[in-house]
């Protein structure tokens, strides 16, 4: 019986190990290297950024918990050594797309949203930007510098003159837009989210999908600003004033801090950038391959530890319990002492 009990007990614990090690363990993908992505989510140095910190053996001065980058601090992290460009999010351009695009008509202009191949693979799951191969319903995204368009069947019939007949072979013609002649390489999805019940206006998936077939993406080009500007000093100022004006117009509670950044680095820089910045700017949220990985070796280590824990535990009390039955199967067995 004791035996049987043991069987139970360790297929038990192997079934438990494999359960909190699949639920457990992060299996996040690692990008691919010599991009910093920076974000706001915590707004202070939190348990997210605590794994990272004690896997990279970093002291971080409790003074800076809840310091983040603002856009004084830009110039500064451009010149640092190793780093080669940076790309910001522009606040007030983007607000202003979203207002044109979430209204019920067909913009005038096209609304136009240019992000690198680089960040557009592995870098935008963190941010609000409506961009990616999965709003396409055929073809591809634009490549970089290449005078590339994707965009909706609509925009090409309201802006382009595109009937029913030529939208078929849409994809490889070329289209005029404001003195530039573009490709077109992919075709957004014409779903439209809004429904009307009753005289009232629903929405039946998340907000971004309302507006997403009213956007066009175009190729990236590093001297035009469409959503992303790429850090130029000739004209940091105006864009920083711009995009603080926007934000206390729309009453954003932090004007003054950068949204999301991108950060491409020198071969081997990216470590040496991040932690510095991590160590001066720990409030934020970081995303690179240095930081997914040594994050994920880090929690699963310690996922590890505790499932060790967990096990030794019931173990212990496993051989507590055999021992007690073995004892009990022995006081049973026991023949009683003839008197005779």
């Amino acid at each position: 019986m004791s035996v049987l009990l043991t069987l139970v007990v360790i297929i038990g614990l192997l079934s438990f190990t494999y359960s909190q090690i699949t639920a457990g363990y992060c299996t996040d993908t690692i990008p691919p290297g010599n991009i910093i992505a920076i974000y706001q989510a915590d707004y202070t140095y939190g348990d997210l950024n605590a794994v990272y910190a004690r896997g990279a053996g970093l002291d971080i001065d409790s003074e800076n918990y809840d310091r983040m980058i603002t856009y004084e601090d830009i110039p500064d992290i451009v010149s640092m050594d190793g780093v080669e460009n940076v790309i910001l999010y522009d606040n007030s351009y983007f607000d202003t797309l979203y207002k044109t695009a979430n209204e019920d008509r067909l913009p005038g202009k096209l609304n136009l949203i240019a992000v690198p191949e680089s960040i557009a693979q592995d870098y935008l799951h963190q941010t609000d930007i409506p961009y990616g191969t999965e709003y396409l319903e055929e073809g591809r995204l634009p490549l970089d510098n290449a005078h590339e368009i994707t965009i909706s069947k609509k925009l090409l019939e309201k802006h382009f003159a595109y009937t029913n007949e030529t939208l078929t072979r849409a994809i490889g013609s070329r289209v005029n837009y404001e003195n530039e002649t573009y490709t077109i390489v992919g075709i957004i999805n014409s779903y439209d989210s809004r429904v009307n019940y009753e005289n009232e206006t629903y929405t039946t998936v998340d907000i971004n999908d309302i507006y997403y077939n009213d956007i066009c993406y175009i190729s990236f080009d590093a001297k035009r600003n469409y959503g992303l500007y790429q850090y130029d000093a000739d004209t940091f100022d105006e864009f920083v004033t711009r995009n603080i004006d926007n934000k206390k117009t729309n009453d954003y509670s932090y004007p003054e801090y950068a949204n999301e950044i991108f950060i491409f680095t020198a071969d081997d820089s990216e470590k040496p950038i991040l932690d510095k910045l991590f160590q001066e700017y720990p409030a934020e949220n970081y995303i690179s391959s240095e930081y997914v990985s040594v994050w994920k070796k880090t929690f699963n280590e310690s996922v590890l530890r505790e499932i060790i824990i967990i096990n030794r535990k019931i173990i212990i009390i496993n051989g507590i319990v055999v021992v007690l039955l073995v004892v009990i199967l022995l006081l049973l067995n026991k023949k009683p002492v003839s008197k005779v």
